[in-house]
């Protein structure tokens, strides 16, 4: 199904929520509490900094939108990238159809924010988790989760039977893989699971779901290969649940996988689900709306070898500047940030501009790499010649959004000239 008009219901008026005061956060003016007008290299800035180009994430938000169109799918971005309200915000706004969370405390996070509609994307099994799932149903918030087993489904039922809830709790199958993360390890486990769901006077089975990104090489095949059949297996969970009337299609079956890496193979395969039930294909995916230089870039169906159909690529929206500490050596250079600044999960910070003491000009690094990172200090390899000096500030790229944004409490968003427009809060 493609994003409709109702997905406008579940954006927030922008004025409800609270800006930070930009004078007590890292990688702000110090003194003057401004939001907007300052420029990130004003000054009175302190280092490092974060910052999102404005330009880059309307890019990014207007090219998911045009390729969910054109699929016929539906997005619910997974917010644990950001767990900015700004943003989910604009992708609501875009024609997300929900948010995903990973955990309750984020699916209340989003509520409290105004986000109406909300996948949690995992089972939830603590009793006082879900007592707020079934006050926030009953007060119209629209909330789903997962199942995946059969202890599941009775933590479930005994914490519903005390609270009695006025409806039933809308819950997705997961599929899962062995040795991987959540979700039933078999399409006959999983028919276990649904057929306990079904029979469940407090649960609704909505759906299903899987998350193929957990995926890696396999008996030296290509991660592509797993990935569909992973999918497929999807399909087949879907079709089986479906065959035998366990789903309640109110008003629609969900099926929903899609990380940042291999969405439009969950595109092409869940395009052969066939139910009676009307359905939703649904994709998580995050990390789109910030992009970044590094392991998403070389893996994105938008990146840095699109495998759309056509020419769309998501661009970089995130970069982290600091100033140059110390050249104690003619190939090396400390830069001030670290781990608490910018993720080192996937790939290392990749330096990309310089601004050079006392000028106004942004360059382009050409031959510096970072080959080494600590809380506080990142370490360039450079050519001896190059004239990066102590004082001068440079300009990194990230690799994995997610673990870049947990480390800051507001982040500025700036148009191209590095002038601030916004200021969005994070919630982590």
């Amino acid at each position: 199904m493609a994003m409709g008009p109702d997905s406008q219901a579940v954006v927030a008026a922008s004025s409800d929520i609270a800006q930070p005061s930009t004078s007590k956060l890292k990688g702000l003016p110090l003194a003057s509490g401004a939001t907007t007008g300052w420029c990130v290299f004003d000054a009175d800035v302190s280092y490092p900094t974060v910052l999102l180009f404005e330009s880059a994430i309307d890019h990014n938000s207007k090219a998911m939108t045009a390729f969910c169109e054109r699929n016929d799918v539906s997005l619910a971005p997974h917010g644990k990238t950001t767990m900015a309200p700004s943003i989910f915000r604009r992708q609501l706004s875009d024609g997300a159809w929900a948010i995903t969370a990973a955990t309750t405390w984020q699916a209340k996070t989003m509520s409290e924010a105004g986000v109406s509609r909300v996948l949690i994307a995992n089972q939830v099994v603590v009793p006082a988790e879900i007592e707020w799932l079934a006050r926030s149903l009953d007060e119209g918030f629209e909330v789903y989760c997962y199942v995946d087993s059969l202890e599941g489904v009775d933590i479930m039922n005994e914490t519903l039977a005390r609270v009695q809830p006025a409806s039933r709790l809308p819950v997705l199958l997961e599929l899962g893989i062995t040795g991987g993360r959540t979700g039933a390890r078999s399409i006959a486990d999983g028919l276990l699971v649904a057929a306990a769901t079904e029979q469940s006077p407090h649960l609704a089975l909505t759906g299903t779901s899987g998350f193929e990104g957990i995926l890696g090489p396999m008996d030296d095949r290509p991660v592509r290969d797993g990935v569909e059949e992973f999918l497929d297996q999807i399909v087949e969970l879907t079709h089986a649940v479906d065959a035998k009337g366990w789903f309640e299609p109110t008003p629609e079956v969900i099926v929903t996988a899609g990380g940042s890496a291999y969405f439009d193979q969950v595109v092409d395969r869940f395009s052969l689900v066939d139910i009676e039930s009307p359905h939703r294909v649904v994709l998580r995916s995050g990390c789109y709306i910030s992009h970044d230089d590094g392991s998403l870039h070389q893996v994105s169906p938008m990146g840095e070898t699109p495998r759309t159909g056509n020419d769309d690529r998501l661009v970089p929206a995130i970069e982290v500047w600091g100033a140059v500490l110390s050249r104690p050596e003619p190939t090396r250079a400390l830069v001030g940030i670290g781990k608490r600044d910018a993720s080192t999960d996937g790939l290392l910070p990749v330096p990309k501009k310089v601004r050079r003491r006392g000028s106004t000009e942004i360059e382009t690094v050409a031959r510096a790499r970072v080959v080494e990172i600590n809380d506080q200090h990142a370490y360039l390899d450079l050519e001896p010649t190059d004239p990066l000096a102590v004082g001068d500030l440079v300009g990194f790229g990230i690799s994995h959004p997610c673990t870049t944004f947990d480390k800051w409490r507001a982040i500025p968003i700036v148009d191209d000239n590095y002038r601030v427009i916004e200021i969005a809060e994070t919630l982590f």
